[in-house]
């Protein structure tokens, strides 16, 4: 029973993907994010303009029905159709399958809603932040750049989540459970305030970047990159966001390394940085603690 409720929560998680995507594919840098012509209106194709019927919007098998291609027009459909929606289903399920496992909370409890009430505002806040991290990325991928309003309610509900963290009355929370990195949290932070953490993790993590944008003068990091470091710095907190950062810049060296080997991106070409930024969150998130005892394991510390 409970798998069938995780493939439940899946398939919602599919469905909020779609909207995502009609996010980001209306998206007009001079209009916010969620402006009415963002919201309303009737899916239609990009090409050819065809409202779509009910059954060419089912998230992910109209796409695979569809062999990727409008019933109209024919024209290749892009990749991020299914793509965004499956990562909105993995959302969805994964991000409370994991919290329940993280804060020892069984499925059961979840489930049943016998777990405190703060619990249930902590989860629903990680599921905005991974989906608002979610339409970042892909719309800095297509525009090369980040909507002010989508920082500031990244910033907004990671404040919510810190909040309702410290502010718990119950010990359902084994130790270090505050942070990702779990106990490592001793090793890089002189705080053991969740308060004091997010905010050093807003200060250092916006700091950081706001000194590679000057340096590079603004080629390098942009300035919706540094704000984008103050608002995850203040949702994740330091020491996450230091690892966070750290791993970004080792994907997307990877990257760049690849596609240029690849031939597919010369030396001046730019690349947004937001993607990596956010899959280094992801990784954090997810693997934060299993990085560090396997990087310390190497010293067998």
């Amino acid at each position: 029973m409970v798998t069938l409720y995780y493939i439940l929560l899946f398939v919602l998680g599919l469905a909020l993907g779609s909207f995502s995507n009609v996010l980001i594919l209306r998206y007009d840098p001079d209009r916010n994010v969620f402006s009415g012509p963002s919201l309303s209106g009737r899916s239609h194709c990009m090409q050819c303009g065809r409202t779509l019927h009910w059954y060419e919007l089912i998230p992910v098998m109209s796409y695979a029905v569809q062999r990727g291609r409008c019933r109209e027009c024919g024209v290749a459909l892009t990749m991020q159709y299914p793509l965004v929606e499956l990562a909105g289903g993995a959302i969805f399920s994964g991000v409370p399958y994991f919290l329940n496992s993280f804060f020892g909370v069984s499925s059961a409890t979840f489930f049943a809603l016998h777990a405190p009430p703060w619990y249930y505002g902590v989860l629903a806040g990680w599921v905005v932040i991974f989906f608002i991290l979610l339409l970042i990325a892909v719309i800095d991928l297509r525009h090369y750049l980040i909507p002010d309003e989508l920082n500031i309610l990244l910033g907004l509900v990671g404040i919510g989540v810190a909040a309702l963290l410290s502010l718990r009355a119950d010990g359902i929370t084994l130790p270090f459970r505050e942070s990702f990195l779990q106990q490592y949290v001793l090793l890089f932070s002189p705080f053991r305030s969740i308060a004091a953490n997010h905010i050093l993790g807003a200060v250092l993590g916006a700091g950081f970047f706001l000194l590679l944008s000057i340096i590079t003068k603004g080629r390098g990091i942009g300035f919706g990159d540094v704000k984008l470091a103050l608002a995850a710095g203040a949702a994740f907190g330091w020491p996450d966001i230091g690892l966070a950062i750290m791993l970004s810049f080792i994907v997307g060296g990877v990257v760049s390394v690849g596609l240029l080997l690849m031939r597919n991106m010369h030396m001046k070409d730019k690349i947004p940085f937001a993607p990596f930024f956010v899959l280094g969150l992801v990784l954090v998130f997810f693997f934060g603690h299993s990085i560090l005892s396997a990087y310390f394991g190497m010293f067998r510390l």
